[in-house]
Formats: structure tokens, sequence, C-alpha cells
């Protein structure tokens, strides 16, 4: 009944002024009219200036279509959350960096009067005569221009797919733009383990979605599982109590929380930390949600209108 009154007129101008003149993620994954409609949402809705938190629900036959929304707004999120460190990267004492056109890793020794001394992460070889090379006083614009931040030594390649998917999609040069490997600034997702592993399933350029973002998943037991060994951009988990046990109470700073269908029952505790730790909340939903607040805006999808718009 519903789909004989609607207004394909109306629904046509939504597409329009939401999804037509949008490009997210440079369309390197399938999305359709009406997932670039919820990104525009979302994207207004992380603004930092005049954000809100904000909960979709999506009727539960449309499996297709909400894999395709996570997995979009994994990678949105992602590049956002990028962006957020790109603009303000930090370097403290021991940090330790890795040539951008060789292979040797330096320590952040010391940090005054605003320079950096650098000493090669070596333990000395007196046999070879073989020493820590010492960088004194260099600046912080060196150190970006000629090296990256790194936790520790990974293996050729490791970081490949990671540096090619966020240069290609924020337009820099891998050789001279500063292409940040820890993230002082993260968002969380709360979902399942199996929907965080299905992003294997995600063709990119060079590699998948998975093995192209950092990310870790933390277990009810607390056991870590990284997708690439650098810090994570975003950290996964089943619950929000595993969350604030790991990562809030870290005092790692988190813009946002995603909930992928999962963790509603944990919605007012978010709202109570909320205040202290300034998260915005995120939710993709295809259950009812209980118990309403006002602080979150509500926007629940029909068939007949998700129909109709993915025949536009």
């Amino acid at each position: 009944m519903l789909d004989r009154i609607l207004n394909t007129d109306y629904y046509r101008s939504l597409v329009q002024t939401f999804a037509a003149n949008v490009e997210f993620n440079s369309s390197l994954l399938p999305i359709s009219n009406f997932c670039k409609i919820n990104l525009s949402f979302i994207q207004k809705a992380i603004n930092k200036a005049s954000g809100f938190d904000t909960i979709i629900k999506i009727p539960k036959c449309y499996d297709g279509l909400l894999q395709r929304i996570y997995s979009n707004l994994y990678l949105f999120v992602a590049n956002a959350q990028f962006y957020e460190n790109y603009t303000n990267p930090t370097l403290i004492k021991n940090q330790k960096v890795v040539e951008k056109k060789g292979k040797r890793i330096y320590k952040i020794k010391h940090v005054r009067d605003g320079f950096y001394d650098l000493e090669e992460d070596i333990k000395a070889d007196s046999i070879r005569h073989r020493y820590p090379a010492i960088l004194p006083k260099r600046t912080y614009e060196n150190i970006l221009n000629n090296f990256r931040i790194i936790r520790k030594k990974m293996k050729k390649n490791t970081m490949d797919s990671f540096i090619t998917l966020f240069s290609s999609l924020n337009s820099l040069d891998q050789n001279s733009d500063l292409i940040p490997t820890e993230f002082s600034k993260v968002s969380i997702f709360i979902g399942p383990k199996y929907l965080w592993e299905s992003f294997k399933d995600f063709s990119l350029e060079q590699s998948n979605l998975w093995k192209s973002i950092p990310s870790q998943y933390i277990s009810r037991e607390g056991d870590k599982i990284d997708s690439i060994g650098i810090s994570p951009l975003l950290y996964f988990t089943s619950s929000y109590r595993i969350a604030y046990q790991e990562i809030l109470q870290k005092q790692i700073e988190v813009n946002n929380i995603i909930l992928f269908n999962d963790g509603f029952d944990e919605l007012q505790q978010m709202i109570s930390d909320q205040f202290q730790y300034g998260f915005r909340i995120l939710g993709i939903c295809t259950s009812a949600i209980e118990n309403r607040t006002d602080t979150i805006k509500y926007w629940q999808w029909h068939k007949e209108e998700i129909n109709l718009l993915e025949s536009l």
C-alpha cells in the first residue's frame, strides 16, 4: 500500500541532493544510491562543528545491501579518521620512525628546544664495529618528510596497501607527503567478529578492505588481533563494555562509536559516558530500538522506499 502513495519526485530529488553530486570512497567499492544517501547522513553526523548522534534502521531482508553499507561506512569512517590524524600528527620521545627511502629504523632519543635527536634502533655490534647512527637536531618537518612513524619493525610490503589506499583517497604523494602510521585519535566499531573478517571479501586496487585499513579486533577475553602491524586507526569489538575497558579507560581519544546491528542493549551506558569522553554515537540496525532518547536522531527506512531508491 505504501508504494502506491510514495512521491517519486521527492525520492528522485533526494537522490540528486544526497547521492548524485557526492562521491564517497572514490568509487572503490560497489555503492548504490541508497548507500550514498545514508553515508551523506552520517557525513553530516560526524561533522565536528554541527554533528549529531544518529541511528538508521533498515529492514532485515536486505542482507546484501546492508553488507555494502557496512563496507562503505567502514572505509568512509576510516578515511575521515585518517584525515583527523593527518592534520595534526604527534612526535614524542621513544617513538620509532623508519626511513621512507631506506630500511633503517630510528628512535626519538631526545626532544628539546623544538628539535628531535634520532638514534638508530639497533644494538651496538663491537665485533663488526657497527654502532647506532645518531641524527641530531632534526626538525618536526624534516622527520615527517623523510620518515614514517611505526610501532615495530614490519615485514616488507606490509604497509603497501594501506599507503596506496589513503594516498589515493586523499590525493597524497607517497614519497613527499606525510602518511601517518601512528594514530592518537580513533573510531570504534561494535559488531560480530565475522563482520570484521568479512571485509577481506571486498577487493581494492592492490589488496582488500580488511588488509588496507589498520584495525584491531578485541575479543571478550581481551585478546587482540591486528589487520596490519601498525597503530590501529579503527577498533572493532563485540560490545561497548570491551571498548570501555580496553580503549576508553586507557585514555585513547575516541571520535566515534559505530554500532553495526549490535551493542544497542548498552546504548544508555554509552550516552552516560558520552559527556566524559566526547565521542559521537552512530548506528545501523535492523530491529526496533527500545527506550529511545531525545539526544539521538532516528531514521527508519521502509522496504518500499528502499526499492524505489534502488530503482532510480
